[in-house]
């Protein structure tokens, strides 16, 4: 799997979570996925956004 296949995945998961995420929220996640510059920065990423919310 190349790293912009996880990276739409990644969005895809934060898109359709059950989570009560604001679309600002969503939005700032999907950011930081793009802006990541491998698979272990998308993940630290996504998981300091998600405990900060």
């Amino acid at each position: 799997m190349t790293e912009e296949q996880i990276k739409f995945l990644c969005k895809l998961i934060v898109e359709e979570s059950n989570r009560p995420l604001s679309e600002l929220d969503k939005e700032l996640i999907k950011q930081a996925i793009d802006k990541a510059k491998n698979v272990p920065e998308m993940i630290i990423s996504i998981l300091t956004m998600l405990s900060n919310i």
